[in-house]
């Protein structure tokens, strides 16, 4: 359920089909997560382009320059497909059928959705945490929506307010998708649970990212540990 506040906005898949919003040679984007083979966390974000589509199935070529990407995914958790008309962003998980590599592309035949979702949240100011914090982490879906959870990684919190956080991670996180937090606020002896969108992440170091995270459907009794940090940290 989106956080109040929330605009929620829909396309149906069949309408924009009929309406020629998705064509042939259309610019998309998929959002493709899971496991490599050694059990690590797999997110490739990467632009693709409409082949063909139908009622029932499409297919999207994903071109790369050098190596295939998807050689190194394993397991997949879910795929987001999403694609931008007048200016909003539209999105859905959908499910892989089959995939056919080639030397410079491959194309992914995929289940069509139903529906496809656009979404519009409101921000607030953060404060900075105590160093070193730390917060146990899963992606558990994207774009509020829910899928398979995934396998758990280490984020060291930097800030937080009752919005939203934004923590350093060795793994590279893409925009949009829904993650799992389990983290201490100071002097707080019960550990929060928050889910959250990624709305950022940008490279911090050689091997680590900074990721900026919007919480959702946050309980209100931590919201009101969060807020009490926030205004202690303030004074």
């Amino acid at each position: 359920m989106p956080p109040h506040g929330t605009m929620v906005i829909m396309m149906n898949w069949t309408y924009a089909l009929t309406q020629h919003i998705l064509v042939p040679k259309t610019e998309c984007k998929l959002i493709i997560v899971g496991e490599n083979a050694d059990g690590q966390p797999f997110c490739l974000e990467t632009r693709v382009f409409l082949q063909e589509a139908g009622l029932d199935f499409f297919s999207v070529h994903v071109y790369f320059e050098l190596a295939n990407p998807l050689d190194k995914l394993e397991q997949i958790s879910f795929i987001e497909f999403s694609f931008q008309d007048q200016g909003i962003n539209y999105y859905s998980f959908v499910d892989l059928v089959q995939l056919d590599p080639g030397v410079s592309s491959c194309v992914l035949k995929l289940v069509s959705p139903q529906e496809l979702y656009s979404y519009q949240n409101r921000r607030h100011c953060r404060k900075p945490l105590p160093p070193h914090t730390t917060a146990t982490c899963r992606v558990i879906g994207a774009r509020q929506r829910s899928a398979e959870e995934t396998q758990a990684f280490k984020g060291q919190l930097l800030e937080i307010s009752r919005s939203g956080t934004s923590m350093i991670t060795p793994y590279r996180m893409t925009e949009s998708l829904m993650l799992e937090l389990s983290f201490h606020l100071p002097e707080v002896e019960a550990p929060l649970l928050l889910t959250g969108e990624v709305r950022s992440s940008t490279p911090f170091s050689s091997d680590s990212y900074r990721v900026g995270i919007e919480f959702h459907d946050v309980p209100l009794s931590s919201l009101n540990l969060i807020d009490t940090y926030c205004e202690q940290t303030s004074s």
